[in-house]
């Protein structure tokens, strides 16, 4: 009989990833000699007419290897994120492929008999794979089982197939299992698989179509708990939509304005965990952050300009029209250099970030969230205070301040503070308001000489949609393509206008 917990973390890749899994250097270095090797595996699931055990949160599996041993286990549902899971497990070996309800654990055994004292257990779906698996070696106190499965589920006379990377801990620490799998996303593209083989079989037998994924529950807390672990449930929390929206589910399509809004707020926890962090982490964080946003704003820019060429244009921009089509043109260019880099280079990011947020330690002089909450409203108040007696800075100036506010407005949603949240948002409109209001003036105060340089830019402001998005890079991008826009303009002598 084997008890305990399982813990593992599951994930997606593509068919010559898995395939090369086992001769990528980070990993080959690693395998403890004499533990690689292949199984054939057979699993079948097993629950009653009306499903029991699925709703008490306990699968049944019987499993034969290479076509011999069998044995029975007993699932728990336990917890996953971001493709990591922990859940109790209770297995006893078995003479024939045939269910028992008892060697497990007492208890277990106890809630079995009880269950289906009246019912009997059906196979619901199985699954037959090949498991290529060894052992690796992760640090002296760390061990992985690392396993490539490729196989097929079969419920209700419908197959799916199955292509998954399972990395079980042996023993040691999670945490670096999961700095492992930030280093191996870097190798290859690597996503979380939240489903179970089991509940994928289910979704077989139900026709279901994979629905998208359910809104991770936000962390539980009580004014005991450690701030340092609700932040950290915060930032992985965002961190893994962030890793979901990559791969929209089917009938969909890519959300870029929502991803970039993810990392924002995460970018905005960031600067609030500042005090979590080592300063080598937060800095390596931060910059892993802006870098991500900086690819990623072409696309979600390229959206906004296609939801406002959705709406009737202005009568008093009509003549720009042209204009606007080939500032359009520009912005795909962009956001195909964007599309690009969202895949292996984005994922490896994501989970770099997953990594680190498990190096969070315990702030001394926090000792409750109250006390953080407050020390970091106070703090935000201040700099904004400064900032305001400052007189009318540019909104770049404000950037990281609003930033750090997304991460508070974060933080009180995850604490029900829903006066802070209005509080917080009334400062967000104020500022999207300077913004709009600083770009419509500074488009005619900054370099802008002559008249049809001053309606250009203007203009430019107008087409972009972008107004209260100025910072210095993207302001430096803006006059580029101004320029080049004032080029194209003066060869069309029906776009005199500008």
């Amino acid at each position: 009989m084997a008890n305990g917990q399982e813990k593992e973390m599951k994930l997606t890749s593509t068919k010559a990833a898995r395939k090369k899994f086992f001769q990528l250097p980070l990993v080959k270095e690693k395998i403890v000699a004499g533990s690689q090797h292949t199984l054939k595996l057979w699993n079948q699931y097993l629950d009653t007419r009306d499903r029991k055990l699925s709703r008490t949160g306990m699968a049944y599996r019987i499993r034969r290897t290479n076509g011999k041993a069998f044995e029975a286990t007993i699932k728990s549902r336990g917890e996953t994120v971001n493709g990591f899971s922990r859940r109790a497990e209770y297995t006893v070996p078995l003479q024939q492929a045939k269910p028992v309800l008892q060697g497990f654990e007492p208890q277990v055994d106890k809630k079995l008999q009880t269950l289906l004292q009246e019912d009997e257990l059906l196979p619901l779906c199985t699954v037959e794979f090949t498991r290529k698996v060894a052992l690796l070696q992760l640090s002296a106190v760390t061990v992985v089982e690392a396993a490539v499965d490729t196989g097929t589920i079969k419920a209700g006379g419908k197959e799916a197939l199955i292509g998954e990377i399972e990395l079980e801990l042996k023993k040691g620490q999670e945490r670096e299992l999961l700095r492992f799998t930030a280093e191996l996303a870097q190798e290859i593209p690597l996503l979380p698989e939240e489903r179970s083989k089991f509940s994928r079989g289910l979704a077989l037998l139900d026709e279901e179509k994979p629905k998208a994924k359910e809104e991770t529950a936000v962390p539980s807390w009580t004014e005991e708990t450690e701030p340092v672990a609700l932040w950290r449930g915060l930032a992985q929390k965002a961190a893994g939509k962030a890793l979901d929206l990559l791969i929209p589910r089917e009938e969909e399509e890519f959300d870029a304005q929502g991803m970039l809004a993810t990392l924002r707020q995460l970018g905005g926890l960031w600067l609030v965990g500042q005090p979590f962090l080592s300063r080598t982490t937060w800095k390596k964080g931060k910059d892993l952050l802006a870098v991500l946003q900086e690819q990623l704003e072409p696309m979600a820019y390229l959206t906004g300009l296609s939801d406002a060429k959705a709406k009737p244009f202005p009568e008093e921009l009509l003549p720009l029209e042209p204009g606007r089509k080939w500032l359009e043109d520009q912005w795909v260019a962009a956001a195909q250099q964007a599309a690009e880099a969202c895949g292996q280079e984005v994922r490896a990011a994501l989970w770099q970030l997953l990594y680190l947020c498990t190096l969070a330690h315990k702030k001394e002089g926090l000792a409750t969230l109250g006390a953080l909450l407050q020390q970091q409203w106070n703090a935000w108040q201040q700099d904004e205070q400064l900032l305001g007696d400052a007189g009318n800075p540019d909104p770049w100036d404000r950037k990281e301040q609003m930033e750090k506010l997304e991460g508070l407005l974060a933080l009180t949603r995850g604490l029900g503070e829903k006066r802070l949240q209005k509080r917080g948002r009334t400062y967000e409109n104020q500022w999207w308001k300077h913004c709009l209001s600083y770009a419509r003036t500074g488009a005619l105060e900054e370099g802008a000489e002559q008249v049809a340089d001053q309606e250009l830019s203007l203009s430019l402001a107008a087409l972009c949609g972008q107004e209260g998005l100025r910072t210095e890079k993207r302001r430096a991008r803006a006059w580029e393509a101004g320029e080049n826009l004032y080029k194209e303009v003066a060869r069309h002598k029906e776009w005199s206008c500008l």
